[in-house]
């Protein structure tokens, strides 16, 4: 998913930290990581040139496929918001259900190889 609020605005009515880098290709960068009640660990990532250019409004969260082949997206999300305190009117996207057989069907794919390198 993606907010409709910059990351620094969810990190600082928090005590979060926000880091600022340079990321090869894609340039200047915020993003913070944040561990759910679940023990999960979810980035929040917002490029300037996407911004400024294409108009997004705040960070994209990113997911382990693993947890979206094994939740799914609208439970992860539900975790992301309450964890927050954040009402859904903050997400400017949502990931399509189509997401989670992607992300199973990535788990399925990395698993058989692992198993093809033992």
């Amino acid at each position: 998913m993606r907010f409709r609020v910059r990351v620094f605005e969810i990190a600082q009515s928090r005590g979060f930290r926000v880091e600022n880098f340079i990321e090869d290709g894609l340039g200047e960068a915020d993003a913070m990581f944040l561990r759910l009640p679940s023990g999960r660990v979810v980035l929040f990532a917002e490029f300037q040139h996407l911004i400024e250019h294409h108009h997004e409004r705040g960070p994209t969260v990113y997911v382990d496929a693993g947890a979206v082949a094994e939740f799914g997206v609208e439970p992860l999300i539900s975790e992301v918001l309450t964890s927050l305190n954040l009402s859904r009117q903050t997400v400017d996207w949502v990931a399509s259900s189509e997401q989670q057989e992607i992300a199973i069907d990535l788990v399925k794919r990395v698993d058989a190889y692992k198993r093809q390198k033992e």
